[in-house]
């Protein structure tokens, strides 16, 4: 399979190259290579101790068919397949022969299609067709992942027309997250719009977007663990949940500031007895920074707040935030402790639906832990070493908002967490950090009566990254 897709990918190329007075393609991508290290993710014994490398690699190739028509695409080399859609890139090491001990390589892997959509431009707008990636604010809700190091992305299967007017834009869109097959019927469909004011010249960024999520029940998908992780034991129900999200900015000559709030309600299609599990949360992100000017220091705060669920109501009161967007290494970032702290057992697979309280994984996950459940605070110092060496130091403290289901004399203290990070960049598109984060953990890791162990642990990461 990989040797015919390749083969057609260069003879379109050939073909391209001889018809370039029609159409041009262009190839854009990125390389990433990883290794992390957890000491004691459990926080206590045994230790479950992560260490493991990370390779990747994706192309963006665009077909320039005329004038302001583009078609885009994305493929994904080695990607995880523990995380099969995603960018997290395949483990080190991993070996996909039968007979492993007596195998002379490491086995293959499929190529993957993430991305493929129209791009048409016009003067006053544009219009997108096809699996597309969306992005809104600072990324807390929606995050299509374009960061150097991102693990995540955004796509939907959309039909969205960009109507510019100075600096305004609006944008309708269309999209489809699910279907059952050929018949109608049997979707996951998404109607929403983004309103959205940005001024270079002024600093300024003023948006909002809003979406209607609707689904039968028959196509939701939510595992076991998932329901009872929610509140529910079935679904009985559909699926219609309306979001909305704020975003405001505004730079100055000394310092800038960027707010997002999200919010959600509506029925999630999970049911108790005869009762719907409404979802009700929101959360807010802020991020306020200093302006670098000609000073080697620059500053930067981030602080937010993410609601968890209340045990004692019967609506799912819990929000997260994108897998992308968090303040520090560890916390919200890798599984920590034993129990689900976060509330975040309701938005992945393989949880214990008999115990839906405990953290699954902690030992054999990627950094795949969300913000939600919690307030943070997050100040930073950046010092420009020189133009090729940063050195960041990061301090973060978290609390819980909402203590796990039946715990007794809970803390809400997550604790706190010293991130120092060196970053090299020896050009504009290579750059390797090195980082490494110190976490003294709260009380709330005990979860009260349980007296579960909350001992320090650390964590250690060098990646690299090349793009173009």
């Amino acid at each position: 399979m990989n040797k015919n897709l390749l083969k057609a990918l260069g003879l379109s190329v050939a073909l391209l190259s001889t018809s370039a007075h029609a159409m041009s393609l262009d190839w854009s991508g990125g390389y990433r290579a990883e290794w992390t290290e957890i000491d004691k993710p459990s926080l206590g014994s045994p230790s479950e101790r992560k260490a493991y490398g990370l390779n990747y690699l994706y192309l963006s190739p665009k077909i320039i068919a005329a004038d302001g028509v583009n078609i885009i695409s994305r493929i994904d080399v080695l990607n995880s397949t523990q995380y099969p859609n995603s960018q997290v890139g395949e483990i080190w090491g991993l070996n996909a022969n039968t007979e492993v001990a007596t195998s002379s390589n490491q086995g293959s892997a499929d190529l993957k299609v993430s991305q493929l959509y129209l791009n048409v431009n016009q003067e006053y707008g544009a219009l997108i067709v096809g699996r597309a990636p969306f992005e809104f604010g600072l990324g807390m809700t929606y995050n299509a992942g374009k960061g150097l190091f991102d693990h995540w992305y955004d796509t939907r299967d959309m039909i969205a027309y960009k109507i510019v007017v100075g600096d305004w834009f609006f944008m309708p869109q269309l999209s489809r997250r699910q279907s059952n097959g050929y018949g109608q019927g049997g979707t996951i469909s998404t109607t929403g719009f983004q309103l959205q004011y940005e001024s270079e010249e002024n600093r300024s960024l003023l948006g909002v977007y809003q979406e209607n999520v609707k689904g039968v029940k028959e196509v939701l998908g939510y595992d076991a663990g998932q329901i009872v992780a929610m509140g529910g034991d079935a679904v009985n129900s559909d699926l219609n949940i309306q979001r909305t999200n704020f975003v405001l900015g505004r730079g100055f000559d000394a310092f800038g500031f960027k707010l997002e709030a999200g919010f959600q309600s509506g029925e999630s299609g999970v049911t108790k007895g005869t009762e719907d599990v409404s979802v009700n949360g929101f959360g807010i992100a802020a991020e306020i920074y200093s302006q670098k000017n000609e000073s080697k220091w620059d500053y930067k705060l981030m602080l937010g707040m993410a609601t968890g669920d209340d045990p004692s109501s019967t609506e799912f009161s819990g929000y997260a935030f994108n897998r992308n967007y968090g303040p520090a290494m560890l916390l919200f970032n890798h599984r920590l402790g034993k129990k689900d702290f976060l509330n975040t057992n309701a938005y992945r697979t393989g949880v214990d639906a008999a115990n839906s309280t405990v953290l699954p994984g902690v030992g054999n996950s990627a950094d795949d832990e969300l913000v939600s459940n919690t307030i943070y605070v997050a100040p930073s110092v950046n010092y420009l070493w020189n133009e090729k060496v940063d050195v960041r130091n990061t301090l973060v403290w978290a609390q819980i908002s909402n203590v796990v289901k039946n715990s007794v004399d809970s803390s809400k203290d997550l604790g706190l967490e010293w991130d120092i990070e060196v970053i090299y960049k020896p050009s504009e598109k290579i750059q390797w950090v090195n980082q490494l984060g110190l976490l003294f953990p709260g009380s709330a890791f005990k979860n009260g009566n349980d007296g579960l162990e909350n001992s320090f642990t650390f964590g250690f990461a060098s990646k690299a990254a090349i793009s173009f």
